[in-house]
């Protein structure tokens, strides 16, 4: 099959999927439902429509999940919960194409106010501009620079750098990360202290225009899916912004080659049984897409390694099976429907509209609102947030494209994509 050919199977296979879902959602809102509500002394019979209930739901867990954030955003730290002194941490900084922003993330780090930190920069052998600035930050006595071993990943980059070093607690940043100055602090608190084999904090887009604002906003949304699925016992935990054990690293083979190896990664340590604690209130920041076109391609990728790792995990690609391991291949199925369902919500959204229902249609966008108000208030405070944009106002439609970009990804993930993955431009703002 050409490549023209394979384009437009794509294309067309792609539009038609999101108006068969639409049409799906739009007929599915329009039937009726009988809800029955037992009183004890009276039995209480509403008629309604889909769309009502549907939208009254998502509503729900969409206002559960930013209390639940926005709680945990606003915790107070306990000082108690710090270690200023104690074992050595490495901090690895995987490093390509990143010489404009290299400084972000080693600069934070030099201002930790943990005292034993060194920083090892690990850079691509054939990136000579990355690594002519890590030299400079080279002549800092708690900063070194490793060349990759086992060039062309991320994950190849982590696993070299921890096979190298002679170290028994990692953290793991982007070069373009801020880093809080108590995050290290606290992560040997949590590794050393509390048995937790592996640290996470909260990252989010700084925002200084408006394509940045919709990334910051589509992050809130996704930390606050987060808090609905934690409590049942799997947390998230990336390849940044976190810290882990030796031994947590090696139980689970280190990361894999995979376009989302952090997604991975996070489902590798849930199936191993690995202690994850999330800490919300510590927050770094990382430089967000600037234009709509890397906002799109930097999501599309992610979405493709989210299909990736579905892939591993309905082909028998993980080690660890059992409950956990169904669980795990639950969860990543889950999260590729839902996001499909939002596109089927939105059409049933508009059918209320439609039918005079305007209460029962602005109850999401209410819900929306109650999410993410507060998380932007502490944020504008903290910093995080240099510049309240109009595009904020836009952030309902964050949900709708989950799904189309889950939709368009499917398409190209098993018609088109060669294996290589979209690069955002980063410049260090």
């Amino acid at each position: 099959m050409t490549g023209p050919v394979r384009s437009t199977i794509e294309r067309t296979g792609y539009l038609v999927a999101v108006i068969a879902v639409l049409a799906f959602g739009a007929y599915e809102g329009i039937q009726r439902e009988a809800i029955s509500l037992d009183l004890y002394w009276v039995i209480v019979r509403i008629i309604t429509i889909d769309a009502v209930t549907a939208t009254v739901v998502f509503s729900t867990l969409v206002t559960m999940s930013g209390l639940l954030l926005a709680r945990e955003v606003y915790s107070e730290r306990n000082r108690a919960e710090r270690v200023l002194e104690g074992p050595r941490i490495t901090a690895i900084v995987p490093a390509y194409q990143d010489a404009p922003v290299i400084s972000e993330s080693v600069e934070t780090l030099l201002a930790s106010n943990y005292s034993n930190i060194d920083i090892s920069i690990i850079v691509e052998p054939d990136d000579e501009p990355t690594l002519s600035v890590a030299r400079e930050y080279s002549e800092h006595p708690d900063v070194q620079v490793l060349v990759n071993r086992d060039p062309g990943s991320k994950a190849g980059a982590i696993n070299d750098a921890v096979a190298r070093l002679d170290a028994d607690y990692f953290a793991v940043f982007d070069a373009d990360e801020r880093i809080d100055p108590e995050f290290v602090s606290i992560a040997i608190h949590y590794l050393t202290n509390n048995d937790v084999d592996v640290f996470q904090a909260r990252r989010v887009p700084r925002v200084t225009g408006p394509v940045e604002a919709l990334a910051y906003c589509e992050r809130l949304l996704f930390h606050a899916g987060y808090k609905l699925v934690e409590p049942l016992g799997f947390t998230y935990c990336r390849s940044s912004s976190s810290a882990f054990t030796r031994e947590a690293f090696e139980a689970v083979d280190g990361l894999d080659d995979l376009l989302t190896e952090d997604l991975d990664f996070a489902h590798k340590c849930f199936r191993a049984g690995l202690s994850v604690h999330q800490s919300r209130n510590i927050t770094n920041e990382m430089e967000a897409p600037h234009t709509l076109w890397d906002l799109w391609g930097q999501r599309k990728r992610w979405r493709l390694g989210h299909i990736e790792v579905f892939l591993k995990a309905i082909t028998s690609g993980y080690e660890r099976g059992g409950l956990r391991g169904a669980l795990s291949t639950l969860r990543i199925i889950s999260s590729l429907a839902a996001s499909v369902f939002l596109v089927a919500l939105s059409a049933k959204v508009v059918v209320l509209l439609l039918l005079e229902l305007e209460l029962i249609f602005l109850l999401p966008f209410v819900a929306i609102g109650l999410t993410v108000i507060p998380i932007l208030i502490h944020d504008v405070r903290q910093g995080h947030v240099l510049e309240i944009s109009p595009a904020l106002a836009l952030v309902p439609l964050v949900y709708p494209a989950f799904g189309l970009l889950t939709i368009r990804s499917a398409f190209e993930y098993f018609l088109s994509w060669d294996g290589e993955w979209y690069r955002v431009e980063k410049v260090g703002a």
